[in-house]
């Protein structure tokens, strides 16, 4: 059976985006490989099996395009209000909560996104239902 070990985006500024993902999620570099050309930075905390892999691509100097297929990283927490006024303390812009409802009311999700500094979206749900 196969088993989901990372994801792979690709990022202008390496030590912005650790920060960002250090501050935002408490990721931080399990792995690390550094060649001539590029380096690749493997991150994870206590509550991932699966990784974010960190691509820097030395002297790459026009950002990355997303395309129109790419979509986000999805992460849960246990509080997405706590967790929206945290990201807003220190200096970080995500966007409003939102709340997704079934036909008869009852929540399915509670959510925002936010985006790293390479633009990519990450959605953040609180714990509840299948986003566990």
């Amino acid at each position: 059976m196969s088993k989901i070990i990372h994801s792979m985006i690709r990022v202008m500024d390496l030590d912005q985006s650790l920060k960002f993902y250090a501050d935002c999620f408490a990721l931080q570099p399990a792995h690390r490989l550094d060649f001539p050309s590029f380096s690749l930075v493997y991150l994870r905390n206590a509550e991932n099996d699966a990784e974010i892999e960190l691509t820097w691509n030395r002297g790459h100097t026009e950002p990355y395009t997303h395309g129109d297929g790419y979509g986000h990283i999805g992460v849960c927490v246990p509080d997405v209000v706590s967790d929206r006024d945290r990201l807003l303390g220190l200096g970080y812009h995500p966007l409003d909560i939102k709340e997704f409802k079934a036909d008869d009311d009852s929540l399915i999700a509670r959510y925002f996104f936010i985006q790293d500094p390479d633009g990519y979206k990450v959605e953040v749900l609180e714990r509840l239902g299948h986003y566990q």
